[in-house]
Formats: structure tokens, sequence, C-alpha cells
């Protein structure tokens, strides 16, 4: 047997035993984890205020208490839609209709919360003119976030079924199939956006739903009934007081004392405030003394500097018992828990404890900075958990990597292939509906513009998270890693010196190449092609 035959690889080499180094690198998830890390270095690091130095990432803007809540905010409402596309990818399919699909289910759920639903039969009359009227036969007009949210699903569901049963039946490319799904959404959303959001005094409608109230942070309110948090706390003096008379003691105590170390911390911070204001006018001063050389002034201003500034300390604002109403108003538990669900917070407990205790999560005014995360984490969250058991303990997990793998043998082993691909269409449907409940409950407003491109960020994403174009290769927990580079370039370009924020588009651009092929090179490997 000569040289060249022994160096080729054989059939037997896929089960030689391997060790944990090899193991681990043979992963397609080893790679976004190093560029991951990557891009969590360069964000904290090049997020530091100019001038300071810290070994410490949490000490710059990217991974402040507030950082933290906004950047993964992003990173999860994409995160959301990944696996659905991730999943799809999987199965050997696209869709590139779901950036359309979160802008019609926010414009459907906005609209319903809005002007309630109805069901219509159109029909042609002939009385004054030929035109068409509506019968209608059933309507709802004052509708709860749950149905609101159920009919829309209904909707996007419904769509994500018939486009998958499109694609299976004709045998049409899905890329071409929601393709033409992506433009029928985005159009039918602006029609109907139009159609339902125009003053009678208009010749067209506005295409953005404005004006909803906060139903997140509507809430029960002793003696007043429901009305939003804002309201509450709006209320007359003498109602708070009356509100406040009925607080149990125990609480009363509790705000007070929380109340009292929030206007320390607020007077602390001022004073450290003006303090330093003080410091940079007598910098400037120096300045300007040295450049026209009056030694004895920079002597004086150098002795000064050199002492230390001491200012009047600010006194701490006096609790009142109208302070203690509000807060405790704060503390009331939402009337709407499913809105709260979709577009409240989660973790707050642990930012009132970053924030009373660790003495972390303060803005440079001494307030809380972030009251929590956005819910959307626990939702991606659940989502993912639910899609990796799925895919890593069930048959269903089977079945979609055997169906994007090789579709003729998962066929012919009685995998039902069209079940599987249909199913996962109206999983992506799905997904973009959950995102776009986060949004509409979170700033109380839809757009035709929402979801825009988030076709091609999610795709992306999975890609960039190892999951392989041709199908039957993934996981959830590359998705994941993707998702997060995706989130984090976003926000760390900005903050490196001397390059434009866009870069990042540069950056992702040329990751998603790599990614596309070291999957593909990975793929191959697995299965013994080379």
């Amino acid at each position: 047997m000569n040289s060249e035959s022994q160096s080729q690889r054989q059939e037997s080499d896929r089960l030689e035993k391997k060790n944990w180094f090899t193991a681990i690198f043979a992963r397609p998830e080893i790679g976004p984890l190093g560029v991951m890390i990557l891009l969590f270095g360069l964000l904290g690091y090049f997020s530091i205020p100019e001038g300071e130095f810290s070994l410490n990432p949490f000490a710059g803007e990217g991974f402040n208490a507030l950082g933290i809540r906004n950047n993964f905010r992003v990173i999860a409402q994409l995160g959301i839609v990944a696996l659905g596309a991730g999943l799809l990818i999987i199965a050997g399919e696209f869709d590139l209709s779901v950036g359309s699909m979160i802008g019609f289910a926010g414009g459907c759920m906005a609209m319903i919360l809005k002007w309630g639903f109805a069901i219509v039969i159109p029909y042609i009359s002939f009385q004054g003119g030929f035109h068409f009227e509506g019968l209608k036969i059933f309507e709802i007009t004052d509708v709860s976030p749950l149905t609101a949210i159920l009919i829309t699903l209904c909707m996007t569901l419904s769509f994500g079924w018939f486009q998958g049963w499109v694609i299976v039946k004709s045998g049409i490319a899905s890329f071409i199939v929601t393709l033409g799904g992506l433009f029928f959404l985005r159009g039918l959303t602006e029609v109907c956006y139009r159609a339902f959001n125009r003053a009678p005094d208009q010749t067209a409608g506005s295409t953005t739903v404005t004006d909803l109230p906060d139903i997140k942070n509507i809430i029960n309110v002793p003696g007043h009934g429901e009305m939003e948090r804002d309201a509450a706390k709006a209320l007359p003096n003498e109602d708070l007081l009356e509100i406040l008379s009925n607080v149990p003691s125990q609480t009363v105590a509790k705000l007070t004392e929380q109340l009292t170390y929030i206007n320390e911390k607020v007077a602390l911070n001022k004073t450290a405030i003006q303090a330093k204001k003080m410091v940079e006018t007598l910098e400037k001063s120096l300045a300007g003394a040295k450049e026209s050389g009056n030694e004895s002034m920079v002597e004086i201003l150098t002795k000064k500097i050199e002492a230390g500034v001491e200012v009047p300390a600010v006194t701490a604002k006096a609790v009142t018992d109208l302070d203690i109403a509000k807060a405790y108003i704060d503390t009331i538990y939402t009337a709407r828990p499913v809105a709260n669900f979709f577009g409240g917070d989660i973790l707050e407990p642990v930012f009132d404890w970053l924030y009373f205790t660790a003495d972390w999560n303060v803005n440079m005014f001494g307030n809380q900075f972030a009251k929590g995360m956005y819910s959307c984490l626990m939702i991606w969250l659940i989502i993912a958990l639910a899609c990796y058991f799925v895919l890593s303990r069930t048959q269903a997990g089977n079945w979609i990597y055997s169906t994007g793998g090789n579709l003729n043998a998962a066929k012919a082993n009685g995998v039902p292939t069209n079940k599987v691909k249909i199913s996962l269409f109206m999983f992506t449907a799905f997904c973009a509906t959950m995102f776009a409940a986060c949004q509409v409950f979170e700033v109380n407003t839809a757009d035709t513009a929402k979801g825009n491109l988030k076709e091609l960020e999610a795709i992306a994403a999975a890609v960039i998270g190892g999951v392989v174009l041709t199908g039957g290769f993934g996981s959830i927990l590359g998705i994941i890693l993707g998702t997060i580079i995706f989130g984090i370039a976003k926000e760390a370009f900005f903050y490196i010196p001397g390059i434009d924020g866009s870069f990042y588009r540069v950056f992702l651009g040329a990751v998603l190449v790599s990614a596309a092929l070291t999957n593909e090179n990975i793929r191959k490997r697995i299965m013994g092609s080379i």
C-alpha cells in the first residue's frame, strides 16, 4: 500500500475515539464562541469613557446596568426570530417573510387593541350605485391583550401554514414563495394601516398606530379602580394621602428607607458633580494662565488643584408622605399580566439589590440606572429551551435533521417530511408574532416598518451560529451564540474610536461568509467527505 492511500481518510476514521481537545474544536459552535468573547472584550474596553483606565469591563457604558438592559433587548428580540429561522434552515428551507410578518402581526395587535375586532362578510350592493358593503356577523369592542394575541396568531399561523403547504405541494423553492410572502404581507400591512388608521378629514391614513394606552401599567388603585400608573401618581394630593393611609406600616417603613437612601445617594452625587465642575473650571483657568505666561497664577491654581476642591455638601431631600404614596403606587402589580409578560420587566429584585446593596446600578445623578431586564429576554430563553428540548430530546428533532440532511432518505424511512416543513413554517410565524407582541406592549405603538430586514438578520445569526445553509446541521446553542454576536457587534463598533459605526456591517459580512465556509467544512468532516 503506497503512502498516498495511507494518508487518505477512511470511512472508519469517523468512528475513532478522539481526545477532548479535538472533540471541542470539531464543534461548529467553538468559532462563534471565540468571536463572541472578542466582541464582549471590544465593547467592554472601548465603551470606557475617554481618559479613564480600568480593567473592569463593567466600568464602561456598554456593560453598565442600562447598557446590559438595552443590549440584551436587541439580542433577545432578534434571537426570537433567529430560532424559528434556524430550525427551518436545519430542515432545508428558508422563510423570507419573517420581517414582514413582524410588521403585520404588530399592526394586527395594535389595531385590534385600539378599535376592536369584527368579522365582516363583504357583498355587492347596487343601492345608490355599484359598491361594496359589509355584513358584520361578529364583533368585540373591548379586546384584552390575550385575545388580541390569539386572534393575531390565528392569522399569522394560517399564513405560515399556507406558505408551507404551497412549498411542499408545488415543489417551488421556499426562497421564491416566501419572497412573495414578504411583498404580500408588507403591502397588506400598509393597506390595512391606511384603511383603519385614517381620520375623516385625511385623504390617506397613517402607517403608524399610536395613542394606545400603556396596557402593562394599568393597575387597580384602591378606591379608584383601574387606571394607568402615571395617572394614579398624578391624582390630587388628598387622594394620594388617602391611599397611603391604608398601606401597611411595614410597607411604609420599607419605602421610607428606600427613598431616604435614594435621596442621600442623589445628594452625594450632586455634590461630586459640583466638585468635578469646579476642578474642570480650575483646570481651564490653569491652562489659560500657562498659555499667557502668568507664573504666579499658575502657581496659585496648581496649589488649589493639588489641595483638592471642597464644595458645600448638597442637602438630601426630605421624604414626604406624597413621595411614599407615589412609591407605593409603583409597587402595585399590574392588572394586565399578559401585557406585562410581553412588555414588562424581569429580574427587578436583582437590579434593586445591585442598586441598594451592591451600589452598582447607579447613574451619574445617583438614581437607579435600570429597573430590570426587558421581558423579551425571558420569552427568548423560554422558546430557546423548548427548541433545544424538541431538537435534541425528541423524535421530532430527528425528523427535522433528517428532513434537511437527506430528504429522499427521510421519506423512505417514513419521516413525515411535509408535516415537518409546514410545522416549521408555522413556527417561524409564531416567533414573528412573539417578537411583534414584545414590541407592541413595550412601546405601545406599531408601525409598518417594524421588522424590516429582520428575515436576513435572523438567517445571518443562524449561519454565524453554525447552521449549515444546505440543511441537516446546526444547534440551538449555536443559534444563540450567533444572535449574541450579531447584537453585540451592532453596539461594539460604535465605541471604537476612529472607526465608523456602520463598519459593523463589514465585520458581520466577513464573519458570515467565514462561518458559512467553516460550517460546510465541518459538515464534510462529520460526513467523512474530507
